[in-house]
This record gives C-alpha cells, structure tokens and sequence, in this order.
C-alpha cells in the first residue's frame, strides 16, 4: 500500500520532502535545546 505522503510524487520529490522535514526538526530540536538553556539560566539566576 503506497502511503499518501509518496502517492503521485516523483523520487526527488520524496527525497527533498525527506530532507525538509529532517532540516524542520533540526531546527526545531536547536530552538527548544535554546529554550531550555534559557530556562536553566533563569532559573539559577534565580536561586542565587
């Protein structure tokens, strides 16, 4: 059964909506990691 993601799309289509959603979550793991660090910042700043 073909998935509805890859249904009547290309190879390189797949490919580079592959790539995308690595590149997304990526950057989603980078901004939360930031987030994070944030947080921790504040929250010893706060303890001091």
């Amino acid at each position: 059964m073909v998935s509805v993601a890859f249904k009547n799309r290309t190879r390189d289509e797949v490919i580079a909506a592959f790539r995308e959603s690595i590149r997304k979550k990526n950057e989603w793991i980078k901004e939360s990691d930031e987030e994070f660090k944030r947080i921790r910042e504040e929250r010893r700043q706060l303890a001091l």
